[in-house]
């Protein structure tokens, strides 16, 4: 934790100190909340305005989640997305498609500040905070914001907005009870106002067992948020959000592994075996991590038309994982490998965690000019500098099978190191990321009915690579640099107060990766991945119905899949070009006997455009092929029931079959999950607890086995040509799980 205490805690204590106020989330697209009128459907959809794609999760609908949700686990119903969790506890791994896109191709943003990893873009739910702190969760489905801070994004962008400090002091709390020993403990303390300063803090304690193989999963998370408002539009909010886990992993399945039986854990053992298998002990198979991330936004009302908004953040994260998949094996039959001399090991098994620290300052500066009634002028500036320290130590395993440490960290006493004293490192890689975005963007009122949004941004990202060396690579520094104008377009034109045309038409750049700078089979060449989004939609809305539908096309050029290779490492392939075109339609409503209704439909054709070279520089026949992991249909349907004091719903999700390869040869089925929510609000006496609710809910209702999602996607599950087939790997959805929780605010 030094490093923490020094990089981390003393700038943002200097930083709120030197701003001499506390907080406030500014009202960019990427973190206000932005809500027309009334929400429907129990919370899941609400008016909108904006002319795209957008679709907008309440905390009305969060708070009727069952189980320890997280922020992404909500959107299961959200059109577009295709959601899936390891498990219930909210702390598993997650992974999410949308329009085609994988997760690390979508922008993820936390109160306007970027939350996908800064290397490879994934997202992990140890980022994402506690779920009760938030109030909304917006989602729109192909266009990255002009502003949004984000160089891995090739479309679409999720924002989650934190809960505002109450004005009145308080308190609520909230337990969390289900099945596999799930517990979560949940307690907020509202300082309420005093002189424009309004706060809370809050406290929470996850844990769970796996449903499938040996291991619990922990997390304590803190959390504040700090608001000051002196009525003249100026205000100051401070954000800051610790979490610190230990997980122990669930490992993929093959769909043969799973079609013997899906819930086996065939990579964990409860038994440790010394003799080379240590890889299979589930107390190896840990992902311990902790991170703290803080922002720190000012609004200054220069003039009554004029505001100026700058928002400096922080992250900082440290931690690693191991996996049955990854090699824990050094060999010691030779005296040297790379630049190690390994005659002095005594030993050839070894726990090797995959560990990664990242630094990541940035802010944020924009500049809003209302010119007149009919021009609305945004230019702003976005810099982030991420630097990240990868590497891959190998430490000692004690006779119980424990790692001597847990840890990863660089310098560990217990770690390897060669007869001349260097610490071996499997990986051993220092980035350092500049990222810059200026932008300028016309938003013109034309008349009552016309709007129309011209902008336009551009984008300079370097990618600067240390290669410290390790047992496999000499020392090597690499650079790349990718740069692109990125201009976008929309009308909206409103008839009347009920309907709303859109077009939108947005251009978007996908840095590569950080591991393309090391990866033998990744090039520094690699072309930044392209996309051109189209949007058309009409809007319906009424008090009592809404009605959205959107067609898209999106135009990929250099499209990058991620994927895992056998060590659990990501590497990334070009596909070429890519089309995905489609249909989302969403519809809530309210009924007769306080009942209502949501449901939303997405069709995605998401077509390879070109045959692609394998690594051993084979063609492989992937032309006119679907990209892997994306099924072609999704359907939700959820009936809801509230009259004020009892609430519940009925859901089902549809997802069609996908495919594991490039060239389609695996084809993993489709399936039908139900989920039931239910509670009621319990009378209290007002003088003390001002409201209580007792919450019950079942996922899976029908205990459903099935393959959610790839994780390891290949080239091609059959052989072609002299190109051998090679195995995709699955993520597996869960069990039937309860979940009963009880809640009071005080």
């Amino acid at each position: 934790m030094k490093n923490f205490n020094y990089s981390g805690i003393a700038l943002a204590v200097v930083t709120a100190l030197l701003s001499g106020s506390s907080l406030a989330a500014d009202s960019s697209d990427v973190g206000e909340i932005n809500v027309k009128g009334q929400s429907l459907g129990g919370g899941l959809m609400v008016q909108e305005d904006s002319s795209k794609a957008r679709s907008t999760l309440t905390k009305e609908a969060m708070d009727k989640a069952p189980g320890a949700s997280n922020a992404i686990d909500m959107l299961k119903y959200t059109p577009g997305m295709n959601v899936n969790s390891n498990d219930a506890s909210g702390l598993s791994g997650i992974d999410y498609t949308m329009r085609g896109m994988n997760s690390d191709q979508i922008g993820l943003s936390m109160d306007g500040i970027p939350i996908n990893d800064s290397g490879n873009y994934a997202v992990y739910p140890n980022l994402l905070g506690d779920a009760e702190n938030l109030e909304q969760i917006f989602v729109t489905q192909g266009s990255s914001e002009a502003d949004g801070p984000h160089i891995g994004s090739s479309g679409g962008n999720i924002g989650l907005v934190t809960k505002r400090p109450s004005k009145e002091f308080g308190g609520f709390v909230k337990q969390t009870l289900g099945s596999n020993n799930l517990s979560k403990t949940f307690a907020r303390l509202e300082t309420g106002e005093y002189n424009g300063f309004s706060n809370w803090l809050s406290y929470s304690h996850t844990e769970a067992k796996k449903w499938r193989g040996e291991g619990r999963n922990y997390s304590n998370k803190f959390e504040m948020n700090s608001l000051y408002e002196d009525g003249n539009g100026n205000s100051s909010n401070l954000i800051v959000k610790y979490n610190k886990q230990d997980n122990t992993n669930y490992n993929t399945l093959s769909k043969a592994q799973f079609d013997e039986d899906p819930t086996q854990d065939y990579s964990t053992s409860p038994v440790y075996n010394n003799r080379g298998q240590l890889s299979k002990y589930y107390k190896l198979d840990r992902n311990p991590f902790e991170n703290f991330n803080l922002t720190f936004s000012q609004r200054l009302q220069l003039r009554d038309n004029l505001a100026l908004t700058v928002q400096p953040y922080y992250y900082w994260g440290n931690g690693g994982s191991f996996t049955g998949q990854t090699a824990s094996v050094l060999s010691s039959t030779s005296d040297k490998a790379g630049q190690y001399d390994l005659s002095n090991l005594s030993s050839n098994t070894y726990y090797r965690p995959s560990w990664t620290q990242t630094w990541r300052p940035g802010v944020t500066t924009k500049l809003k000019w209302d010119i007149n009634d009919e021009h609305s002028l945004d230019i702003g500036y976005w810099y982030e500098r991420a630097r990240q320290s990868q590497t891959q130590p190998f430490i000692s395993i004690q006779d119980d099978g424990n790692p001597a440490n847990v840890s990863g960290k660089p310098g560990g006493s217990d770690q390897v190191k060669d007869a001349n004293g260097n610490t071996v490192q499997g990986r051993n890689q220092y980035t350092v990321t500049p990222a810059q975005k200026v932008w300028l963007q016309d938003t013109w009122f034309v008349s009552p009915e016309w709007t129309v949004v011209g902008g336009l941004a551009y984008q300079y990202v370097e990618r600067i690579g240390d290669n410290k060396g390790s047992l496999y690579n000499a020392p090597e520094k690499r650079k790349a640099t990718y740069h692109e104008f990125l201009p976008n377009f929309s009308l909206s034109y409103k008839p009347d107060l009920e309907n709303q045309l859109f077009y939108n038409l947005t251009r978007n750049m996908r840095t590569p990766p950080n591991y393309v700078l090391y990866n033998v089979g990744d090039s520094i060449n690699t072309a930044p991945e392209l996309s051109w989004n189209h949007e058309l939609g009409w809007r319906f809305q009424r008090d009592d119905m809404l009605l959205s539908a959107t067609v898209f096309y999106m135009r990929y050029s250099d499209r990058q899949i991620s994927t895992t290779n056998a060590d659990g490492d990501y590497e990334m392939m070009n596909i070429g070009s890519v089309e995905s075109k489609g249909l989302e339609l969403e519809w809530s409503g309210k009924l007769p006997y306080n009942f209502n209704y949501y449901t939303s439909y997405t069709y995605t054709d998401s077509e390879q455009k070109d045959d692609i070279v394998s690594n051993g520089g084979n063609p492989l026949p992937t032309a006119g092929k679907t990209v892997p992991n994306v099924p072609k249909n999704m359907l939700n349907m959820s009936l809801g029931y509230d009259d004020g004091l009892y609430y519940g719903s009925f859901g089902g999700k549809y997802v069609s079959a996908f495919y594991g390869d490039l060239t389609n040869d695996e084809k993993i089925s489709g399936r039908t999950i139900f989920d039931v929510a239910a509670g009621v609000h319990l009378p209290v006496d007002k003088k003390i607890v001002k409201s209580a609710t007792l919450r019950f809910g079942i996922d899976n209702l029908f205990d459903k086995q099935y393959l959610t999602s790839v994780r390891s996607t290949t080239f091609n599950a059959a052989p072609y040509n002299g190109v051998r087939a090679s195995t995709p790997y699955y993520n597996v959805g869960e069990e039937r799980t309860f979940s009963v929780s009880l809640e009071a605010t005080f």
